[in-house]
């Protein structure tokens, strides 16, 4: 893991179930109790009987039972696609977290629903429109900015809250909807990217970013923060996210960065503002690249802590000494978290990364 002092700082914001619960679940009824009518019993006549008696037994009661209210939790998240390894780890946390929220709140039976978004906005839009169908009002998810963005004008009409443990465009940062963010939008990362920059030494660098939401809006940020020290950002060049285009489109870009930046040198760096999918194919042509496999390679959430990257990639990104931007872990040392991090390693048999413990809070 990389120094603290290059990620970006969050207080993590939590949402009680129990509250949610509260404004979602409809008031459950007690059974009523019912007192059984008084019974008469005819007694055996004698020879000096002149009238009848009769007896009247103690009422009794029927035990009552609290009836407990459910609630629905969805979870749009990108099980498949750019984004499919942090997805995953997002669902293990919120299974947790739901867990965990059951022992808690005995009155209240909490249910998750899932659906996988496939890092897809049209996808992500039609999962959270099941989602809500089904019953659910408040979804952790989704994971992107270009989701979030696609699913924001149905959630805003249908009163849903949607709780995103990583989407951070700033373009996103709209007061007074029903969109909520857990991590610092890329404001932030713009300024901890470039701070990173000035500190390697870094005086030129190119850009390739996704024309997404997320991307258009990190390009922008980071173009921004760049000019206040003095940093050239040579070029930078987007390209269709879209599966079926940017496997050709991703290697036209590194070859106009290559041109554009002209020569290697010390000095110089390029930037990868992408998902895992496009991210592997922009480190794998950048690799073959005669400028680019020679400078210094800049990372950003997108990919970072990332599993496909490490595996399939994790050579080249040791040449370019890689290094890389996300919102920080929570603290460590924290007695929630150290608990929340036995409890996943123990149900999962690995430690939680990147975004996990931020599913967990989302959900929570």
């Amino acid at each position: 893991m990389a120094s603290k002092t290059l990620y970006i700082g969050i207080a993590a914001v939590v949402v009680v179930l129990a509250a949610i619960a509260a404004l979602l679940a409809t008031g459950g009824q007690q059974p009523p109790t019912t007192t059984p009518p008084p019974q008469t019993t005819t007694p055996t006549q004698t020879a000096t009987t002149t009238s009848p008696q009769t007896t009247t037994p103690s009422p009794t009661t029927t035990p009552t039972t609290t009836q407990k209210k459910t609630v629905y939790i969805g979870a749009a998240l990108p099980l498949t696609g750019g984004l499919q390894s942090y997805g995953i780890g997002v669902k293990n946390a919120v299974e947790l977290a739901v867990e965990d929220a059951n022992k808690m709140c005995p009155n209240f039976e909490f249910k998750l629903l899932v659906e996988d978004t496939g890092t897809n906005p049209q996808q992500a839009l039609q999962k959270v429109q099941t989602l809500y169908a089904k019953g659910a009002r408040l979804i952790v998810g989704p994971m992107g900015s270009g989701e979030v963005s696609a699913v924001k004008s149905f959630a805003d009409q249908n009163k849903i809250l949607i709780f995103s443990p990583s989407s951070t465009s700033p373009l996103l940062a709209i007061p007074g909807d029903w969109v909520y963010r857990i991590v610092p939008t890329d404001s932030a990362q713009a300024m901890a990217i470039v701070d990173l920059l000035k500190y390697l030494g870094v005086k030129r660098a190119v850009i390739i970013y996704r024309t997404d939401a997320w991307g258009v809006g990190l390009r922008n940020a980071i173009a921004n923060e760049s000019k206040k020290l003095g940093i050239q950002i040579v070029a930078s060049e987007g390209y269709d996210p879209d599966p079926k285009a940017f496997p050709t489109a991703v290697p036209q870009v590194i070859r106009k960065l290559s041109t554009a930046l002209g020569q290697p040198s010390p000095d110089a760096a390029i930037i990868f503002v992408t998902y895992e999918d496009d991210g592997l194919a922009a480190a794998q042509a950048a690799a073959q690249d005669p400028v680019l496999s020679k400078i210094r390679w800049i990372g950003t959430d997108g990919i970072a802590y990332s599993k496909a990257m490490i595996e399939q990639v994790g050579k080249e990104m040791a040449a370019g000494k890689m290094l890389g931007t996300i919102a920080a872990p929570p603290d460590p040392n924290d007695p929630k978290y150290q608990q929340f991090k036995q409890e996943y390693k123990a149900k999962y048999g690995k430690d939680p990364v990147a975004y996990d413990p931020y599913g967990y809070d989302a959900a929570m």
